[in-house]
């Protein structure tokens, strides 16, 4: 099948001590979650955060589209693959995932349910995302572990991360914590297990509605910068509409919970206060 994606750089060897390097970190965070998850599991009897962390790992399976459609190459010569589907994928990617759509939503939900949401809180969570996204990939991008290309010069691009890509990755898991928080109790009884396939879904649904200008613009042969920068400018745009999206629908969840939460205490308070007078009556 005829298609306009440019080739790969298929000169780069996959880079032995970086890869055994990201797997020992990555995996080690990963790991450190699943602790946690399953402390929580023993003390509250939820199941929540293993099959999130789970669910996870299974949204790798996006990642050989993603590389496909924002032009993303991985070393093949040496590369410890493992996932080999339209494309191959490195280990160091499953505990990325573990991390970035699995434990990542189950954070963020774990802080919402604290009652405490406000939009500032939202906007500062966006940029701890923006934060451990960069924390993951420019290190990595140094080591030659993966890289980004296209038709022509890859447009905002620093450190060689295209900017781009934090609007990408970081609205769907905020989308997986968001669609938690106001529908859990979906996800009880027979339905528990689709919780393994929400981070898969929250993943895709959002890479492909915010990634698509840009995706549209690095195929396209024989364009232009201004083409290129264009289709990124407008993801981002895209991707800041999913998240102002993402914060009204948590704000009024959040205040919802709020005046049911006031309905009920005053209700508490009314039944006391009844209790009382009653105990008063007959005294």
């Amino acid at each position: 099948m005829d298609f306009n994606a440019p080739h790969g750089p298929q000169n780069m060897v996959f880079p032995h001590t970086a890869h055994i390097w990201a797997d020992a970190v990555i995996g080690a965070v990963a790991l450190v979650l699943f602790v946690m998850a399953a402390l929580e599991l023993r003390r509250t009897g939820s199941p929540l955060g293993l099959l999130l962390l789970i669910g996870g790992g299974i949204a790798l399976l996006n990642e050989p589209v993603d590389d496909i459609l924002g032009l993303v190459w991985h070393p093949r010569p040496g590369q410890n693959t493992v996932l080999n589907t339209i494309g191959p994928v490195p280990l160091w990617g499953l505990p990325t995932y573990i991390i970035f759509f699995g434990g990542i939503p189950w954070l963020l939900y774990r802080e919402l349910q604290r009652g405490r949401f406000t939009i500032r809180k939202f906007w500062i969570g966006v940029g701890l995302t923006f934060l451990a996204d960069l924390l993951i990939e420019v290190p990595l991008l140094q080591t030659d572990l993966y890289t980004y290309y296209s038709h022509g010069a890859v447009p905002m691009s620093i450190a060689g991360f295209p900017v781009y890509w934090l609007f990408i990755n970081t609205t769907g898991p905020i989308l997986c914590a968001a669609i938690l928080f106001q529908a859990r109790d979906y996800f009880t009884g027979w339905r528990t297990p689709l919780l393994l396939l929400l981070p898969l879904a929250a993943d895709a649904a959002c890479s492909i509605v915010v990634g698509l200008p840009v995706y549209s613009a690095l195929h396209t042969p024989d364009t232009t910068a201004l083409l290129r920068w264009g289709g990124a400018a407008l993801s981002c745009a895209i991707g800041l509409v999913i998240f102002d999206a993402e914060s009204k629908w948590i704000m009024a969840r959040t205040r919802a919970l709020q005046a049911d939460q006031a309905i009920s205490a005053g209700a508490s308070r009314r039944r006391e206060s009844s209790g009382r007078s009653l105990a008063e009556a007959t005294t």
